[in-house]
């Protein structure tokens, strides 16, 4: 059976600093899994990984046995709790 999540040595830095470190972590199907950890813990870093919001640095990342796409995007996704687009921004 192929898990859910796989994420093997991944680091991802931004500016150098270490966001994830060598982060390794396996989530089987049917699971329900809670991220918990202090503001800078990389907890959001992760999501936005598994989402293919960002790239790692370094390892790799899989969801169902494929790397972020298109259709890993039916199965992960990212909902931001405020929005990071300036206001004057219109669609």
């Amino acid at each position: 059976m192929i898990d859910l999540v796989t994420a093997n040595h991944l680091s991802k830095r931004y500016k150098g600093r270490p966001a994830l470190d060598d982060f390794t972590l396996q989530i089987p199907s049917g699971k329900i899994i809670g991220l918990m950890g202090p503001n800078g813990s990389g907890k959001t870093t992760l999501i936005k990984l598994l989402a293919g919001l960002l790239t790692p640095t370094s390892g790799e990342v899989l969801i169902e046995g494929q790397a972020p796409g298109p259709w890993t995007k039916s199965i992960v996704s990212y909902l931001p709790d405020h929005l990071t687009v300036p206001e004057w921004m219109k669609v």
